[in-house]
Formats: C-alpha cells, structure tokens, sequence
C-alpha cells in the first residue's frame, strides 16, 4: 500500500482533497495533513510517506523548502506540488530538486488522481524491480551454497552416488561422463591480497564457456575446477583450453601471481576424491617452487626432486657427515640442505597452507630429501629439530604456548631418544602441523567473530530498510563482498540472504500477532517495498500467508 501525506494551508482545499479521493479504494493510506512545511515535517520524518502532496505558496515553510529537506533525507519519496501561481521560475526549482510532478491550481475533475496514480504506478513498478532484484540475489547466494556443498560431496566421496547425482541435477549441472579430472588455483595481488572482486568474477565465468567444466570460488583457499568427458583427449583439450584462458586473464593483471596443480585423470565419479587428493599434491608444491607455473601430479615428485639445490654449508656437512655417531650410509649432500630458503617455506605453509595440504607438503619435503638422507639418524634427527623449532617460532607468534600442542602430539625429544622410523617422525611431524593450522584458524575465527558481530549489529537495526544488501554489509565491516558472504556462511551457519529474511520474517509474525496493520504495512514496516513479494516469501518461510498467520495466532491465543 502507497502512503500519501498532504500539505495544503488552504483549509477548504485541504478537505477538499481528503474528501474527493476514496484512499481505501485507491489502495492508498492517508497517513497525515498539515498546514504548512514546518509542521509537517517532522510528521513526514515519522510517517515517512511514499507521496508528499504540497502546496508551493505557504507561511513559515513552502513547498519548494520542504521538498529539497524530503529530497535530502527521504530521496525515494516522490513530491506532487500543487501551485496556484503559473510562473516559471516555481516550475523550474521544482524540476531541479526532482519533482515528481507540477500541478496547477485550479484541477481538473480526475486531473490530480490520474496524477497519483501515475505516480503510483512508478512506485509499484519499482518496488516490484526491488523483489525481483532479492528475489535474484537470494537465488545466487543459494546456488553458490548448494554448489559448494556439490563440491564437496565430490571430493570427499561422503554420500550415496544417487544422492550426488540429484543434487547435481537440482543445480542443472550435469556430472555424468566417463572420464574426470580436477584443478586447484590460486591467485594473489600485489602483498599476498586476495583478487579483486572483479578478476574473480572474470575468472569464474571461464569455465562456464568450456564445455565440461564446473568452477568453485573457495575465496581464501582459492578455485576448484572439476572437468569432466567422454575421452581422456577431450579432457585433455579442454584443460589446456581452461589453463590457456586462465593464464590471459590473471596476466593483464601485472602485479599478480598466480599457480595451478592438475590432478591425474579418474573414470568414476566416486575417484573424483582421488583426483582431487592428487590436485592438493600438486597444489601444494607452490610453497616450493616459483609461482607463476602448472604443476601436475605426475610433475609433482620432480618438482620436490628439485627443492634442494643449495648444498650444506661446512658446519652442516661436518655434523652430518657419513662417520659421525655411528650414521648410515653417505649422505647426498646436494640434496639435504635445511637452510634459510627452506624454513621460509615452511613458514610460508603455515602462514597459507591447509589442513589437506599438510600431509602432501611434508610428503614431498622428506621426498625431496632422498632416500639415502633419510637413512642417515644424524640428519633425519637435524631435519625433524629444525622443522620443530620453525613449527614453535610460528605458534609462539599465535600468543600460544608450546605444551598445548605438546600435550596433544607428545615430546619430539622422547621421540627421538628411540629408534624411529621415518614414517612415525614424519607422521609427528604432519601431527603437529596440523594442530598449528588449527589454531592459526581458531586465531583467524575470533578476529572474524568481532567483524561478524558488528555485521550482524548493523543487520539487526537496519533490516528494515529496503536498501540494506550483502555489499553494503560488507562494505560496512571492510570485507570484498564475496569474503565476507563466505565467512558469515561458515560462521554463522546460514546465508546472509537467509539471516537476513529470517529476521524480517520474526518481525513481520510478532507485528501479524500483536497489532492490527495490513498486510501491506507489515510488509513496509520489515523492509519490503512490494506487498506482493512479501507475501510470497512470507508462505514460502512459514508455509501459510500473513493472513492465515494472524487468524492462527489469534485462534491460538
């Protein structure tokens, strides 16, 4: 319903109008009168009607003064004046502040309602533009949840292939092929920034023009793209096709980086996991090598082959030399090299790294090592205390204490004083990797926790406004729109398009429970330009319309 206030000195004028229009029939609230713009504004500020109807010639405040004040504070209420004077200069102030219309006095029979209904009509129209525009941005926001839900039901192999496949279907993506593969990427701007807003959307709409490719925005960890087709060469071509477009787009962007690992090829949906699991292996070699690169898995143990090239200093050779302690056999020293550039990437996988990745990186740093090394007590104990000490400078960097994660994986010191294998040191090692990433995220989580609740405080006394959106709440909290859609989706357990309804939809029940307002009113009253949509999400909500709401609660009650 459209709300209309009226401001008229001329007393008979004034009722005149009151009286001449059925506001009811026209769907249409009168929701105030004054005699001129000094005393209606302040009913104007409380009633904030959809119509100002106004005189232009007034004592203490005229139409035109009181139009530019609705024009600064309520720019999306339309302004109908009324003048009795036909001058130009009026007419000419009045289209500079954005008059809706200009209507000479005397009217016409009919003139001044064919007017507000014109005037309506526009209203309507663009409140109907505004559910459709939530109506769209809901659907996004759901898709992008429901395909990440997708991808993980992929990779992780956790549900019944049937269920897959109708989930799959549901999002009109097709899964069904006989061959699969999977890439990971990653891309950063100029100090490690996450891409903009823009190259992401750039980058994603990429696979959408390749046949056989599903793209997934996994914002800090980066893109997932699973590929699927009827061939292994098919799949190969359009790889290098996806590979090819990616590399062009990044590189208009010059202070960007970026790498890609490229999994092996599967023939089951259910190896789709495997492929991943070896896109991750590949993946993770970006803290080990130059950026800027494809690394697939079959590349991945040459790349580690190669990540020692610096060869140990004296001291180094001395204490791990092939005589020393009783050691195995002779060491190759070209390859076991624990220096600087090599505990700068493992503080770079801690900075970065993920749970998933933990396990492939260390993998490929014993790999790197060679076989002979690992043989060596002497240098695998060097190797496991440095790795350890770089693991303790970045905890004591989290403000944590050492014995919290020494509880939980035990003393490398009483480790080392047996016997171990390689695997059992390297399975410690991967242990305690792990609880460290774990609590760089718990670190990260809290200092979200504050940026969530603000977003969330912002929410609470905003959601009423129809102008309120993801980008404006994002915005506010100093978040790219798609980080922050992510976080609030982890953290809070729902969408922000979902919170947000919820919200209006509490509000909209207490207010059908507790007052007599319309429909139409409850719905301007939660942020709804458009009483049509309300109710539509309303039952969509609450599986009943507002009206059988009201009459349930009453009956209840």
């Amino acid at each position: 319903m459209i709300k209309l206030f009226l401001v008229e000195d001329e007393i008979v004028m004034r009722d005149g109008i009151k009286k001449q229009i059925n506001w009811e029939k026209e769907d249409i609230e009168f929701v105030g009168e004054a005699s001129d713009g000094e005393l209606a504004w302040p009913m104007i500020l409380e009633t904030k009607p959809d119509i100002v109807l106004t005189d232009i010639k007034m004592p203490f405040m005229d139409g035109l003064e009181l139009s530019a004040l609705v024009r600064k504070e309520l720019p999306d209420t339309s302004i109908i004046i009324l003048s009795g004077y036909d001058e130009f200069s009026y007419a000419q102030q009045a289209v500079s502040l954005g008059v809706t219309d200009y209507l000479l006095k005397p009217l016409p029979p009919g003139k001044l309602l064919e007017c507000i209904r014109r005037v309506q009509d526009k209203i309507e129209k663009e409140r109907s533009q505004q559910g459709s525009v939530w109506s769209d941005e809901l659907a996004r926001e759901q898709k992008d949840a429901e395909k990440n839900l997708l991808f993980r039901a992929l990779v992780t192999n956790d549900r019944p292939l049937k269920e897959i496949l109708a989930m799959s279907d549901h999002l009109g993506i097709p899964i069904s092929a006989r061959y699969y593969a999977v890439m990971l990427m990653t891309v950063r701007g100029k100090d490690n920034a996450m891409p903009s807003e823009d190259l992401r959307s750039a980058l994603s709409e990429i696979p959408e023009q390749i046949p056989g490719w599903i793209f997934f925005d996994r914002n800090e960890n980066g893109f997932a793209m699973i590929g699927m087709a009827n061939s292994k060469e098919e799949l190969d071509s359009t790889k290098d096709q996806l590979i090819r477009r990616l590399k062009e787009t990044v590189g208009q962007e010059t202070d960007h980086t970026w790498f890609i690992g490229a999994g092996e090829t599967v023939g089951r949906i259910s190896d789709i996991g495997k492929a991943y699991y070896s896109a991750n292996k590949a993946f993770s070699c970006r803290f080990i090598t130059q950026l800027n690169r494809v690394v697939t898995s079959a590349e991945s143990d040459s790349v580690r082959a190669d990540l020692y090239s610096t060869r140990l200093t004296a001291d180094q050779a001395d204490a791990a030399s092939p005589g020393s302690a009783g050691d195995g056999p002779a060491l190759d020293l070209s390859r076991a090299v624990t220096d600087d550039s090599s505990r700068e990437m493992l503080e770079n996988f801690l900075r970065t790294g993920t749970l998933e990745e933990a396990e492939p990186f260390l993998e490929g740093v014993f790999r790197s090592i060679g076989e002979n090394n690992l043989k060596s007590r002497l240098f695998l104990t060097y190797l496991s205390m440095d790795m350890y000490f770089t693991m303790v400078r970045f905890l004591r960097g989290l403000g944590r204490r050492v014995d919290e994660v020494d509880e939980k994986c035990g003393d490398i010191n009483s480790l080392l004083k047996n016997h171990v294998t390689v695997d059992e040191i390297r399975n410690y090692l991967a242990l305690y990797l792990k609880e460290l990433i774990l609590l760089r995220d718990h670190n990260t989580e809290k200092r979200y926790g504050k940026i969530l609740r603000e977003a969330v405080a912002y929410i609470d006394e905003n959601y009423d406004s129809e102008e309120i959106s993801l980008n404006r709440v994002a915005q506010r909290v100093g978040m790219s729109p798609n980080h922050f859609s992510s976080i609030f989706s982890q953290e809070m357990g729902t969408t922000f398009i979902e919170y947000l309804i919820g919200k209006r939809m509490e509000k909209a029940k207490e207010l059908l429970r507790t007052t007599q307002m319309r429909s139409s009113e409850v719905a301007y009253r939660v942020g709804y330009r458009d009483p049509h949509y309300f109710s539509s999400t309303f039952k969509k909500m609450q599986g009943m319309t507002p009206r059988e709401y009201r009459m349930s609660s009453q009956g209840q009650e």
